[in-house]
Formats: structure tokens, C-alpha cells, sequence
């Protein structure tokens, strides 16, 4: 059953980071969360990280017949089987169930249960949200956009967050995202994005967070490129950056930084579409030169998009922000 934090209120307090008129409220609520009942507070952080647009999971559309659907599941266990990653945050992901059979190794799953937007198609089922992870998390919780009104810059599914907490007080936070398409117009479309970030910063407030000084740590499918100058225009991303966020594959070259791969029919590019964003925060505790970082290319890989990775390489270099 749906926990629900907060009705359709206003928000009088909480202006957009625009400084416009207060935002609508979306829902808080509790996603659907699977994992083993009692655990004791992990020793260390996370340290292995991966994103990964998995397409319509399982099957790669959303009418796969049963046989695509079982093949797409081997394909993900395998890779991620081989990759072992301590968290993956995941995209499109639309049976939660087969996600629990794909990656057992790691038994702390949380998945949302978006709805889709009335302009988005409302026959196709909704591209939820997973975070999955080896080391024990203390809260899992989703931000819900299915209840906000119909505007030309409203975002679409909403956010999927985790934070964890070491036995000595330590704690990380991480977001899934997958911001809005460009279908029907980039620049339209981006202004939903950037509205999606807006709520991010509603949501940091709730939370008594800040990335200046917490880490925290975005990563997912944004639809908005760094690589691409058609993109240059866009602040999806790139106020973050002026914040002093970081992009973890920002130094690859091209075409070593795509991540999507190019679409058979030549009609779309390669692209970079995917990205892990650490807070300035996340960057002061851990120091600049503490991950490696990159995009896993293969033509054996699943699905039309391809998995970034990073990997700390260092414990930080002073503790983490404690429990408040």
C-alpha cells in the first residue's frame, strides 16, 4: 500500500530556484522496497557505482512477448553479474519483479510506481525508477509528478531517493533520475527539465539537505547532452556545474563519452544523454582525484543505451556530513 506524505497542497514557502511563484507540491511517497528485514548499519560507504537506461525493462518495448522478456533478463544479470557493482541506478524499468531475479546480488532494491502523464501516452506503462544495492540503505522515498497540473513545463515520472548510513554516522544520499524526452521540441522540452531541477531543490529543502555541503549524488538518463553544442543553451545540467556539481565523465573524449548509442536507421546520433552529477559536497569529502569514472561501450550490451560507471578510489578524506 502507498504511504502518502503529503496531499495536493501549495507550498507558499518554497519558491522555484528561479525565483518565481511556489511550485505545486508533488507527492512523497514510499516506493515499492525489497530486502533482506534486519541488517546492521554497513562499515563503509558504497564504493562502485553504475547508471544504466535498461529500455522498457524487461523486453525492450512495452508489448515484449515472454521469450524477449526472459532474454532481456538473462542479458542484464549477466552483465551486471560481471560488472558486481555495489549500487546501480536504473532506468525504465517496468516489472520490479523481474528486476529482483536479474540482480539477486544485490538485495536492496527500491523501484517507483510512476504513472505516466496524460500527454505522454497514458496506454503504455510507466518507465519506473530502481535503485538497487549491495550495502544496506536507512530510507528509501519517491517524489511523484503524476498529480501535477498540465503545464508547458511540467516534468514528468519524478525522482527516486536513497541515503545511507555507515555504522560510524556516515552518510551519502543518491537520486535516480530520468528528466523529460525531446520529442516535440528540444527547447520545449527543455524547459521541463529544467522545472524537474527546480523540484530537486524542493525536495533537498524538505529534506534539510545541502549539496554544498552534504553528499549527494545525481545519476540517470537526463536527455541533455554536455558534449553536444546544440545543447549549450540548455541549464538542465549546467547550473549545477556553475554550483559547483560534477560530472564524472566530463574529461572523456569523444566518442569515448557517449552513451547512447546510435540509432540504427542513422535518424538519431550518438549521444550523451547519461550522467553521474556528485555535489560539492560529495567533491569535498572525497577530493577530486578519488574515482575513476567512464562509459562501458560494447555492441553485446542490451538495449540502445550504454552504463556509466565510476569507482571511489579512496575512503574521504574527512568524514562525511553525520547524522542531524
Amino acid at each position: 500500500m502507498r504511504i502518502w506524505f503529503c496531499l495536493w497542497v501549495w507550498f507558499s514557502t518554497l519558491a522555484d530556484g528561479s525565483g518565481g511563484l511556489p511550485l505545486p507540491a508533488p507527492l512523497w511517497v514510499v516506493p515499492e522496497i525489497s530486502g533482506p528485514p534486519f541488517y546492521p548499519h554497513p562499515v563503509s560507504l558504497p564504493k562502485q557505482w553504475i547508471t544504466w537506461n535498461l529500455q522498457w525493462f524487461p523486453g525492450h518495448t512495452p508489448t515484449a512477448n515472454p521469450v524477449a522478456k526472459a532474454d532481456h533478463e538473462r542479458d542484464v544479470k549477466k552483465w551486471l553479474g560481471r560488472w558486481k557493482p555495489d549500487v546501480a541506478i536504473l532506468e525504465e524499468v517496468l516489472d520490479a519483479d523481474a528486476l529482483k531475479r536479474s540482480v539477486p546480488e544485490l538485495p536492496w532494491q527500491a523501484v517507483t510506481r510512476f504513472s505516466r502523464a496524460a500527454d505522454e501516452g497514458e496506454k503504455l506503462p510507466p518507465q519506473n525508477l530502481a535503485i538497487c544495492s549491495r550495502v544496506p540503505w536507512v530510507e528509501a522515498w519517491e517524489m511523484d509528478f503524476g498529480n501535477l497540473p498540465m503545464s508547458p513545463d511540467r516534468p514528468v515520472r519524478g525522482f527516486l531517493g536513497v541515503m545511507w548510513r555507515t555504522s560510524s554516522g556516515e552518510t551519502w544520499t543518491a537520486y535516480a533520475v530520468h528528466l523529460k524526452s525531446n520529442r516535440g521540441g528540444r527547447e520545449g522540452m527543455a524547459r521541463r527539465r529544467e522545472r524537474a531541477i527546480d523540484y530537486l531543490r524542493l525536495d533537498w529543502r524538505r529534506r534539510g539537505l545541502s549539496p554544498e555541503k552534504d553528499a549527494v549524488l545525481l545519476a540517470g538518463d537526463f536527455n541533455s547532452s554536455l558534449k553536444n553544442p546544440e545543447f549549450r543553451g540548455e541549464r538542465t545540467i549546467h547550473n549545477l556545474l556553475e554550483e559547483g556539481w560534477v560530472s564524472v565523465t566530463a574529461g572523456l573524449p569523444w566518442p569515448a563519452g557517449a552513451t547512447v548509442r546510435p540509432d540504427p536507421t542513422q535518424k538519431y546520433p550518438a549521444t550523451d544523454f547519461d550522467h553521474i552529477l556528485l555535489s560539492p559536497g560529495w567533491v569535498g569529502q572525497m577530493g577530486t582525484q578519488r574515482w575513476k569514472a567512464g562509459v562501458m561501450q560494447s555492441p553485446d550490451l542490451p538495449g540502445d543505451h550504454w552504463p556509466v560507471w565510476m569507482k571511489l578510489e579512496k575512503q574521504p578524506v574527512r568524514s562525511p556530513c553525520l547524522d542531524r
